[in-house]
């Protein structure tokens, strides 16, 4: 199969991702924000975010740097009590280059990047917890090439 061939089919696939992105989905500040966030079973922020699951999200940006690796990384706000960390993603989870859908690693600059990001809920969480989630992805050098906020609850 030809390249432009694969890419067309790959497009297809993700046209339904892309026309119905999640609303609700926030900037960092300071930090690029893609051009589009599709989370499973979301289709308006607050996200329910279903214990004993995963959540899938599929995003898309345009690299603005040079990359070998990429990494995902997620941080929550419990947005009553104001209590922020890092959620531990697996390291299957958190290897971006596994799950990436349009190109391969390395990433160059301009390159428009695909990926699939699979953030595991445990059973464990309390219900109706209330969260601010931080999803970022960065480079060997830890710059962050993309990064979207959005409210989500434990269900």
């Amino acid at each position: 199969m030809s390249q432009k061939i694969a890419f067309a089919v790959c497009l297809l696939a993700l046209c339904p991702f892309i026309a119905f992105a999640t609303e609700g989905i926030r900037e960092c500040p300071g930090f690029p924000m893609p051009h589009f966030v599709n989370i499973s079973e979301c289709a308006k922020a607050p996200c329910p975010l279903y214990r004993g699951k995963d959540v899938v999200t599929i995003s898309g940006f345009t690299s603005n740097e040079y990359a070998e690796t990429l990494k995902t990384r997620a941080h929550f706000r419990e947005i009553e009590s104001g209590i922020a960390a890092e959620f531990p993603l697996p390291a299957d989870r958190s290897n971006t280059c596994d799950w990436l859908i349009s190109t391969t690693c390395p990433v160059y600059p301009t390159e428009d990047v695909t990926y699939k990001f699979v953030m595991p809920v445990l059973s464990i969480y309390p219900k109706k917890m209330e969260l601010d989630l931080k999803i970022t992805v960065e480079n060997e050098n830890k710059e962050i090439l993309s990064c979207f906020q959005v409210e989500g609850t434990t269900v």
